[in-house]
């Protein structure tokens, strides 16, 4: 009979799939029990009552891990296998557009620099990586802040944002106007300022 060649080993494979597992176990075992009673020529009446029980058990154990099942799915939702279009005998893969990182940007001015600073305004908002204002400098903050001439400030990890930033600035500068780049030490995530000096 197929179930007597079954070794412990191969029954203990069953327990990785946790109560489920050992529910299948119990069907099997009481199934072999069932059968060897009934090859005997007089089935024993307290050895059947045992098996009963031992099928009732079987049975609850598989009721309860069909209930687990349910109550706590362990499947993923499977993934999109969306096919890319084809279009005149040409495949497009949809690509996921990335929303570039934007960056606030204050203008301060002096009072005779109005007009530059709303020049560099208009030039930072053809960028979509720049939300610019302007702001007027008043000459308290312009003497707490130090700023002795036009410049760029940022802190040590925007330096490259700072260097495109003055490159993409300088188009629109007159001759005689340089926005030297200036290191702070203050913390401002995303966010740099201009100095624009009369």
């Amino acid at each position: 009979m197929i179930i007597a060649q079954f070794q412990v080993s191969e029954l203990a494979e069953f327990l990785k799939y946790g109560i489920s597992g050992l529910s299948a176990i119990a069907f099997i075992l009481s199934f072999f029990l069932l059968s060897r009673e009934s090859s005997r020529t007089k089935p024993r009446p307290e050895m059947l009552r045992s098996i009963r029980m031992f099928m009732v058990l079987a049975l609850v154990l598989g009721v309860v891990s069909g209930i687990a099942a349910i109550m706590n799915p362990t499947h993923e939702i499977p993934k999109s296998t969306r096919k890319p279009v084809k279009s005149s005998g040409l495949s497009y893969v949809q690509k996921k557009t990335v929303s570039p990182k934007v960056w606030k940007v204050e203008i301060f001015y002096d009072a005779g620099a109005k007009p530059l600073a709303e020049e560099l305004e208009r030039e930072l908002g053809n960028y979509q990586e720049y939300d610019a204002k302007i702001i007027l400098l008043r000459p308290t903050k312009k003497k707490e802040l130090k700023i002795k001439n036009s410049q760029i400030r940022y802190e040590v990890l925007e330096k490259d944002v700072a260097n495109q930033l003055q490159k993409r600035l300088s188009g629109v500068l007159p001759q005689d106007v340089t926005l030297a780049l200036k290191q702070i030490t203050s913390s401002s995530p995303d966010y740099l300022s201009i100095f624009v000096c009369d």
